[in-house]
Formats: C-alpha cells, structure tokens, sequence
C-alpha cells in the first residue's frame, strides 16, 4: 500500500496529527471491531454444532442447544458493527475537518505572491474534492479495514481449530499478491491526475460563472460549453482509466475464491471417508472461506482507496505546509500611534517567477498630505500600494512608517493603521453592518450608523429590507458598484487609520455614482495620509504631490500644475482623457 519513503511519511502525518489526538474514540471503535470480530467466528462453530448434532439429538434440546447462538451471535454483530461505524465516522469526520482548518490557517497566513500561484479554483478542489476523498478513505480504513482484518485473523483461527488440513487452502490467496501490488502502482498516479483534473475544472468553473456577464454580452457560450464540455470528457478518461484498474481486482479473487473452495470440497470428501473430519467441521471450512471471501476482496480494493488518498493527502499537506515569505521577526515591536508619515526609500520588488515589477522607487507622504500615483496601466502602482502593509515584502529597499522600517513591528500593529478602499470591493455574506464592521467589530450600532452617513450610504441601506441587518448575497451582487463602494468606504472611516490606501476606486462607476463616491472620499480623506491611484486625472485634483509610474519606475513628479507644464508622460496622458 505505502511502498516509498514519502508514503510513509503521509500515513504518519496522518496519524500523529490527525488520528492519534481521537485515541479514546480510536480504542472505543477497536472494541466494537474486535467483539464483532469474535461474533463473526462463532458462526463456524454454529454451523459445526448445527450440523454434526442434528443427527442425534430430540428436537426440544437441538432447539435449546442452537436457538441461543443462532439469536444471539447476529444481535451482538448488529449492534457492534452499527456502534463501530458510528465512532469511526466520528473519528474521520473530525480529522478532514481538522485537516481542512489547517489548510485554511496557512492559507489565511501566506502573503499573496505565495497564494496567488495557485488558481483560486484549484485551491477550493483541495479543500473540497481532496478533502471528500480523505474523508471517505479513513471511514472505509479505519473502519472496515480494521475490522475486515480481526474478522480474518479470529474466522482463520476458528478455521483451524475446525481442521488445520482444510484451512490450508486459503494458501490460494497468496497467488494475488503479485498482480495487486503491479495494480497498486498504476493506480497511484491514475488517481493523482484524476483528482488533479478535478482541480483544473474547478478552476474553470469559477472562471466561466464569474464571467457569466462578459459571457452572455459577448455569445461566448458555444465557447464555453466546448471548453468545458473537453474537461468533463477529459475528468471521464481519467477516472474510466483508474475504474478499470479497480475493476480488476475483484475477479482475481473470485477465481482464487472459487479455488480454494473447489480444494474444500475436493480434500473434504477424502477426509470424511478416512474418518479424520466430520461433515460440520467441513461445512464449517466452508463457511469460514464464505465469510473471508468478501473480506479478502474488500481488502484488496482498499489498495485502491489508499492509493487515491495518499494522491490527495499529498495535495492537501501542500497546502497547509504554505509558508509566508513574510517573516514576522521575533523582536518585532508594535508600532503604537504614528502621526503618518509614509516613505519608500529606493524600493525594488520581484514576484517570486523572477519577473521585475517595482525598480528603485522613491517617494515620500507626510502625514496629512494627498499623494496621487498616475501611469499606464501594469506599471506597477497597485504593486506599490500593497507594499505599505506589507502584502509583499520589497525585494531591495525599505517601506517606512514615522521611521520605522515596517519589517521591525509586528503585521497586526502595522495593518491596524491602514483602511484600504478599493475597485474591487470585498463584501461577505453578512449583514450591512456586519460588512461594515469588518474593520472594527467592537463598533456599536451609532458608530456604524455614523460611519455610513459619512460615507453617503445611509439612505440607501434604509431602503434596503432589513435595513442594517439586511443579509448581502454573495459578494454584494445585490447592490450597485456604487452602493458597494461606499460600503466600502463606510468601512475605512469606521476603521479610523491614520494611513489611507485607494486603488482606482471610482474608475468603474458612472458619473452620478462617481460623483457621490468622490465626496464620501474626500471626507475620508481628511487628516489622512492618503496614497490614491488613478486612472482618471480629474480625481486627483488637490493632491499634494502627483507621481507618474512608468515600467516599475517613478518617471515624473510633482504637483499637477508643475507636471503639466513639464510636456511629459503626465501631460501626454491628461491630453488623451481631454
């Protein structure tokens, strides 16, 4: 089953941190499994006493010498199998959920440039497919497994109390080993790209649902339906591949099954006339190779869901083994009230595939000040903002804070001085004032209430059902892009940084909304150290220090005035929006 060192290292992993903590259910399900066990042997020795004391005893003391047995043994096996599968459900349902709060806790923890390698729909397969297909292993492993396997070693001993010749016959079964292991190795990897493909359409899922306006706008759905319809025909290849791998391991049993009962009967007779067995003992053989066959064919498919949850222990173990590029150190301190001041001082940034997003970039805001970053698109200023709170750590250079190298305080005192307003505006399916309490979630009900009349989105939250505590669907998609916004924005005066982070956050709106929005802005922005992109310049007005980013790199800067003046990159562009 696990025949390399890094299967062995999953199985452990698994059991330290995920079966060994349940060690009170783990032993209460062992004894459920072991008396259901012995239940299931003494059917050979009914069988034997039904057969060879049937012909000699009245019918009144037959009765009383099996009726007791023949009641009794199916009761105890009812009750400690259903027992057993109870505390062995528990025992795996706990451990995925486990497996998956720690998935989430390195996920939550990483920077973005780690987790955004990965395709968000990937991700949720892990949490989700894997996860399902851990779960459904540990329940047949810990459960039948370990029962199917007392179950042989008790019916084996029984069998050769019975007669040890006969019993010999199970030898038979040993000729499946060769062909099971060979079976083993094929259907590792057919079910790792099996569960890898699940991943891959996940991903296009989410792609194709999110973009379900550009897909109807456009008459893409011909497209789409072919994309994903090469996907689900693809996911069946693969899993038709691995479902004959399957599918042979049951008859290879059943023809050494047949074997080995065909032996039985054959060396049976004989000993019947040489007097050396009787016919119960020999119908009790039987039975016990009856009753191991199931077993013995279960136990050979259950290399197949080892192997299918060793593929996906191996993905989910790569996410929760995620580690930060963003090392909080251990004498970092916490950075207390600060007055604003912001300076990148000669900043670089890599994303981790080596590509140059940020080259040598200087720039100041003093506390209060308005600081616009304007530029082509992909230069690198939503790069730049996400440095501030440290989203990314800079490659060369240094982020500062009233002087403090952002990399010496703790992540928590630093984000807790920044509000962030974006394009995109997050929004969880919450009440309003949940979503705008995400900032602060020890604000009372006035604060948030004032903290949305500010943000010119109290009227409209009143309009809503519930008001207030109006549930949002998911992401907001209720409300308009205007609506959101000032949500957002709503957030971040409730939040009350001192440092203010807006990307593009009116680039996506109409006039009336824009116009709206503008004015809940700039009330936030008041006494704020604000760092604003722009792709629209008639936003800015009133900046204090205008800077252009151009490839990575800071190409002009000044006011808005002195740039215009300057014929510049700046001025090229305020001429192209008029």
């Amino acid at each position: 089953m696990a025949d390399s060192p890094h299967d062995r290292a999953l199985i452990r992993r698994l059991w330290q941190d995920y079966l060994a903590p349940q060690k009170a259910r783990l032993l209460l399900a062992l004894l459920y499994m072991t008396v259901y066990a012995v239940a299931t042997a003494a059917y050979l020795f009914v069988v034997q006493i039904v057969i060879d004391a049937g012909a000699d005893t009245s019918v009144a003391d037959y009765a009383k010498l099996v009726l007791p047995f023949v009641i009794g043994i199916p009761l105890i096996s009812a009750l400690t199998n259903y027992l057993q599968r109870v505390a062995t459900n528990a025992i795996a349902l706990n451990a995925v959920a486990d497996m998956q709060q720690d998935m989430f806790d390195a996920a939550l923890s990483v920077d973005l440039a780690t987790l955004s390698r990965e395709p968000s729909g990937t991700l949720i397969s892990r949490f989700v497919s894997d996860v399902g297909v851990v779960g459904n292993a540990l329940i047949r492993i810990v459960g039948n497994l370990v029962r199917d396997l007392l179950s042989i070693i008790f019916v084996i001993g029984a069998m050769l109390i019975q007669s040890w010749q006969l019993s010999l016959a199970m030898a038979v079964f040993g000729l499946a080993l060769a062909p099971l292991i060979a079976l083993s190795r094929r259907m590792r990897g057919s079910a790792s790209d099996a569960q890898a493909h699940v991943g891959r359409i996940t991903s296009e899922l989410k792609e194709s649902f999110d973009g379900a306006r550009l897909v109807r706008a456009y008459g893409l759905q011909d497209r789409e339906r072919e994309r994903l319809g090469i996907s689900f025909r693809k996911r069946i290849d693969l899993f038709m591949k691995l479902v004959s791998q399957q599918a042979r391991v049951d008859p290879i049993l059943e023809v050494l099954g047949g074997l080995a009962i065909a032996g039985v009967l054959i060396v049976g007779i004989w000993m019947i006339r040489s007097d050396v067995v009787t016919a119960g003992e020999i119908v009790a053989v039987l039975t016990g190779l009856l009753i191991l066959a199931p077993r013995l064919r279960a136990l050979g498919t259950m290399n197949n869901v080892v192997q299918e949850m060793l593929a996906s222990l191996s993905r989910i173990f790569d996410v929760a083994d995620m580690r930060s590029l963003l090392i909080e150190g251990e004498d970092a301190r916490e950075l207390g009230a600060i007055s604003g001041q912001v300076e990148l001082r000669n900043v670089s940034f890599y994303y981790p595939d080596g590509t140059q997003a940020i080259s040598d970039v200087s720039l100041t805001a003093q506390p209060g000040q308005r600081i616009a970053l304007v530029g082509p698109s992909g230069g690198g200023k939503t790069t730049l903002l996400n440095l501030v709170p440290r989203l990314f750590d800079v490659s060369a250079g240094a982020v500062l804070i009233d002087g403090h190298d952002i990399r010496d305080v703790t992540l928590a005192s630093l984000r807790s001085q920044i509000a962030l307003v974006s394009q995109h505006v997050t929004l969880f399916s919450d009440t309003v004032a949940a979503n705008i309490a995400l900032g602060r979630s020890d604000a009372s009900t006035d604060e948030i209430v004032d903290a949305a009349k500010a943000a010119d989105a109290h009227d409209f939250i009143m309009s809503l059902p519930d008001g207030y505590d109006t549930v949002l669907g998911e992401a907001g998609d209720t409300l308009s892009g205007g609506q959101r916004q000032r949500l957002s924005i709503a957030r971040a005066l409730l939040r009350d940084a001192p440092i203010l982070l807006l990307d593009e956050a009116t680039s996506a709106l109409d006039a009336e909304s824009e116009a709206k929005v503008q004015r809940a802005l700039n009330r936030l922005s008041e006494g704020r150290t604000t760092l604003v992109i722009a792709h629209r310049l008639a936003t800015i007005k009133g900046a204090d220090r205008v800077y252009v980013i151009e490839e990575g790199r800071v190409v002009e800067s000044g006011t808005e005035t002195e740039l215009r003046e300057q014929d510049g990159v700046f001025a090229r562009l305020k001429a192209l929006q008029g």
